[in-house]
């Protein structure tokens, strides 16, 4: 049997009663040589998952998988087709401690956040009725890190982001000039996915042409 085989949609419902295969709605993050970005997990065994990452990627194409912070696992992709993909595992995993690790509220003794993307990008953010120019350093749906000069914990602003509505956040933490901010509305899984892929898409493009 094939690997592409384990992840196949038409066999998923047979695979489930088998007890091979854990429908997990939760997003990962994926990286590969040329593409970091969010993935929607659905399905999941020990020798592989099946999820949605709104890019097409290489068959072969080597993987790397973040479940958790400090999990990470290795594979390959085994097919891709209209922005679904299926992964194959380099090794076995754990599949019970796995499941586990990501419904726990805790890793070890820190809190089990939902995964950020590191992501360098300009923006602004209207604070107390000014703008100021901010650098964004990572990104999840319910936050992100940016440096931002003249800014308070408790502080409302509203943040500019290329290719992004305005958001309402709200600072948790400083430290320097880096914050740390909560969505007032975390970002749909979707839209923040396929706006991580279109920044990466253009910054590709400025270091062809720049």
């Amino acid at each position: 049997m094939s690997d592409g085989e384990y992840f196949d949609e038409s066999e998923q419902d047979d695979r489930r009663k088998e007890g091979r295969t854990t429908a997990v709605f939760r997003p990962v993050l994926l990286e590969t040589e040329d593409f970091t970005g969010f993935c929607l997990l659905k399905n999941l065994s020990s020798s592989g998952l099946m999820g949605i990452a709104y890019a097409y990627f290489t068959e072969g194409e080597p993987v790397n998988v973040q479940f958790v912070p400090g999990h990470v696992v290795s594979g390959k992709i085994v097919w891709s087709q209209g922005g679904k993909i299926g992964v194959a595992f380099d090794e076995e995993i754990d599949l019970e401690n796995s499941l586990q690790n990501m419904g726990s509220h805790y890793i070890d003794t820190r809190i089990n956040r939902a995964p950020r993307l590191q992501i360098d990008c300009a923006g602004q953010a209207q604070i107390d009725g000014h703008t100021v120019d901010i650098r964004l350093k990572d990104i999840s749906q319910r936050g992100l890190k940016a440096i931002i000069p003249t800014i308070r914990p408790g502080d409302e602003v509203t943040l500019l982001l290329p290719g992004m509505e305005p958001r309402k956040a709200v600072v948790r933490w400083l430290q320097h000039e880096l914050a740390g901010l909560s969505f007032v509305r975390p970002i749909a899984f979707e839209t923040l996915a396929r706006w991580a892929i279109d920044q990466q898409s253009e910054e590709d493009d400025d270091r062809a042409y720049g």
